[in-house]
């Protein structure tokens, strides 16, 4: 059976695994749910989420490549976990591409909610009236499409701020 997720019932997950294990800490959750991380060269794939049906075990391998974005990663795959782990995706994805652009948007919904809940931002709130996406990005250090999902769907920021924002986006893009 598969399950429809919304963005909504993706952040209630997250918020679910948050409250969970105590933390938002990538490392701590794999660790908790003894899921190995292994880093190893993968080519053009940044990673992926593999089962291991004799041991009953988990395993995300990394590209080594991509060590600035290894949290990301970690956390997008920890996304499939909670969400699609019942889900043969290699098969879904042979049969339908739009399927497995669905499951793989969801997987990032996932990473967003996981690595920068709410709180955090609204926390943070009369502070990022002064700070640019960049910046908000660099002191969450996590990339700027995460930060620009949750500030947008938070509607942190002023209008006029996104307009400046996106304008800046576009002029460096």
């Amino acid at each position: 059976m598969i399950l429809i997720y919304t963005s909504k019932n993706i952040k209630h997950k997250a918020e679910r695994v948050i409250q969970e294990h105590g933390t938002n800490d990538v490392y701590e959750i794999c660790d908790n749910l003894n899921i190995t991380i292994l880093k190893s060269n993968l080519g053009s794939i940044k990673g992926f989420l593999q089962y291991y049906k004799k041991q009953h075990h988990y395993l995300i391998q990394v590209n080594q490549k991509c060590q600035k974005f290894t949290k990301i990663i970690i956390a997008h795959e920890l996304g499939h976990y909670f969400l699609h782990k019942n889900l043969n995706t290699f098969t879904m994805e042979n049969c339908s591409l739009v399927l497995g652009e669905k499951l793989e948007y969801q997987a990032n919904i996932f990473a967003t909610e996981l690595l920068l809940p709410d709180h955090a931002l609204t926390h943070e709130k009369s502070n990022l009236q002064n700070w640019s996406l960049n910046q908000i990005a660099s002191i969450f250090q996590l990339p700027l499409f995460v930060v620009e999902h949750k500030v947008k769907n938070l509607n942190l920021l002023s209008p006029e701020k996104h307009l400046t924002e996106n304008k800046l986006t576009a002029l460096n893009s």
